[in-house]
């Protein structure tokens, strides 16, 4: 037993994936396989990152790294960038640099289509399936010219409009409304150069109002890793749990 213990320790490494975007992989036994969160590295395995992925793995000592640059990182190569880090460098400003590229790279991901839908480019903010945590929402959108649009907002259910706004603006802010609105219900939102519905294939974003339940859960969550001794281990993790979780706005 105490061999098979000490067998299985020396296959994994001190690396956890903590965060990752795009679609990097590990080659295990010459096999890639996907990445899942808060596991450890094999120490057998190589870390693939192809181009538009991001990676943040922390260490035993949970000491974080992000790494974007293409190419395979097998553990000595991941030891030798952990060394580059040392305890000097694990400053505030260090942490931020972390938790910025996490979002840039999570942007990235939602922009490109990734496991989200592809949306255009006339439609900005918030990205789409977003979580609304707070009782308004401001909506953007590109009209350079100041023409009018016509912004629309669909029960994405029931197909029902509490909104077909005409507008020269490039943003309206929609303040939750119990005439309007329902917690937890799935609404759809456009602009269009006309009154009329959309013609088929317009690209539509989704949102949410967060229910009180979903609101306990999150903030249950939140609570947990707040009560963590490390605030800026702490940021991170409060950074993954809004990405996770497609909180709108997210915090930073």
């Amino acid at each position: 037993m105490s061999f098979l213990s000490a067998s299985l320790v020396a296959q994994i490494s001190e690396y956890k994936i903590f965060y990752f975007s795009g679609t990097p992989k590990l080659v295990e036994k010459g096999k890639e396989v996907n990445l899942v969160r808060d596991t450890y590295i094999s120490s057998k395995s190589k870390l693939k990152l192809s181009a538009n992925s991001y990676v943040v793995l922390t260490n035993k000592d949970e000491v974080p790294m992000g790494i974007n640059k293409p190419g395979d990182y097998s553990i000595a190569d991941l030891n030798e960038i952990y060394k580059n880090v040392g305890n000097s460098n694990l400053t505030e400003e260090f942490f931020d640099y972390i938790a910025n590229n996490m979002i840039q790279e999570d942007q990235k991901v939602r922009r490109s289509g990734g496991v989200y839908r592809a949306v255009g480019d006339i439609l900005k903010t918030p990205f789409d399936e977003a979580v609304v945590i707070e009782d308004e929402v401001r909506l953007d959108w590109a009209n350079t010219t100041g023409k009018t649009l016509y912004l629309k907002v669909y029960d994405a259910e029931t197909w029902e409009q509490p909104y077909n706004l005409a507008t020269t603006d490039s943003t309206f802010t929609l303040v939750f409304d119990e005439t309007k609105f329902e917690r937890g219900k799935q609404y759809a939102w456009t602009v269009y150069h006309g009154e009329d519905h959309p013609q088929q294939g317009t690209i539509l974003r989704v949102f949410t109002f967060a229910d009180e339940a979903w609101k306990l859960n999150f903030n249950t969550q939140l609570e947990d890793i707040q009560a963590g001794e490390n605030a800026d281990m702490n940021h991170i993790k409060t950074i993954r749990l809004y990405l996770d979780n497609n909180v709108w706005p997210v915090v930073e």
